[in-house]
């Protein structure tokens, strides 16, 4: 069987490292399958050698890219399609779409149009699709809701982390720092962070809180804030090894890929209580309602003034992501391949 999967989105946070991974996984897992990877050529270097790349550049969020997927998926042969994202071009080769949030859907966006063009897309990518994956029970749970889709139709295959963040044990002398990873979208929530960590601030002495990922431009006057922008991974993992405590505030998520990470570097990890972040973790974080600021301020005190405390949620953190890999990921994703070759013959 020839796979095309779309890939122009290799070297991006999120969806990129979701990308990444899974090609790592599919190769690791090996088997007859054709794996077609289409990419820009500056990607070359992040496709896995034994597979087939495809150079394909086209512009995200387009109607071109509907186009020029499908010339490519038609000069390729391809038996089956995956789009990683919500965007599915116009073919009629049976394809697998993976949703990974409804947070366009949910959430207000800065730009207004963004809303209506994922309502769009997503609508088409449920209805077009052969198989939907998503990264989480609860994001299933709100596709189903959301577009009335049979529930058999969906597969969950979440995240892995990349070895590199694996840790034997939680670090005992932890640097005085809390850590924040991602971006400054509104549903992220970093502005009741920093209100926490104000409160942090006047009752646990000399503490920093480093923001990683984003520019953070609006909060790199505060005191004690800390804004490295891009860090490498090897970079992030020593940020999540040394840290009191990785911190993720959001309202909302998918999965929530910074928390694993955190959990499988050996950092305590406290979230608010959004539904994926608490799947995702389970009992080996704290869960607060991040809406308000005392309430995590809280939290983050705990963890900064009970050691005994911090290295059991870091303990706990390291158990937990071990289950989570992309192996396993692969696994699941060539399980709803077949599935959807299969229920394309009926």
């Amino acid at each position: 069987m020839r796979i095309g999967i779309d890939a122009r989105k290799i070297g991006d946070y999120g969806i990129g490292t979701y990308i990444r991974g899974l090609l790592g996984g599919l190769a690791d897992l090996g088997g007859p399958d054709r794996y077609i990877v289409f990419a820009p050529a500056s990607a070359r270097a992040l496709v896995p050698a034994t597979f087939e790349h495809v150079v394909v550049e086209a512009p995200h969020y387009s109607f071109r890219e509907l186009v020029v997927i499908r010339r490519a998926i038609d000069r390729a042969g391809v038996d089956l399609f995956h789009a990683p994202h919500y965007v599915v071009p116009f073919t009629k080769c049976p394809t697998v779409v993976t949703i990974h949030d409804l947070i366009h859907l949910n959430q207000k966006l800065a730009n207004r149009l963004a809303p209506l063009y994922a309502r769009v897309m997503i609508g088409r990518a449920v209805r077009k699709s052969v198989r939907i994956l998503t990264v989480s029970e609860t994001v299933k749970r709100q596709i189903v809701l959301r577009f009335r889709c049979r529930e058999d139709k969906i597969a969950v295959t979440p995240n892995g982390v990349d070895p590199l963040f694996r840790a034997a044990e939680p670090t005992r002398s932890p640097a005085r720092y809390f850590l924040y990873v991602g971006n400054d979208k509104p549903h992220k929530n970093v502005g009741a962070l920093i209100e926490a960590f104000q409160i942090v601030q006047k009752k646990a002495g000399p503490v920093s809180l480093v923001l990683a990922g984003a520019r953070f431009r609006r909060f790199a006057a505060h005191e004690g804030v800390i804004t490295p922008g891009f860090v490498s991974t090897g970079e992030l993992g020593s940020l999540y090894r040394n840290a009191l405590a990785v911190v993720l505030p959001s309202v909302e998520e998918g999965f929530g890929l910074p928390a694993l990470e955190a959990m499988s570097s050996g950092a305590a990890v406290i979230t608010s209580l959004a539904e994926a972040l608490v799947e995702v973790t389970g009992d080996a974080a704290l869960h607060v309602d991040a809406t308000s600021p005392s309430a995590l301020a809280d939290a983050m005190l705990r963890v900064a003034v009970d050691d005994a405390l911090r290295i059991e949620l870091a303990s706990g953190g390291i158990d937990r992501a071990r289950s989570f890999t992309w192996r396993e990921c692969a696994e699941k994703t060539r399980r709803a391949y077949d599935d959807a070759i299969a229920s394309s013959r009926r």
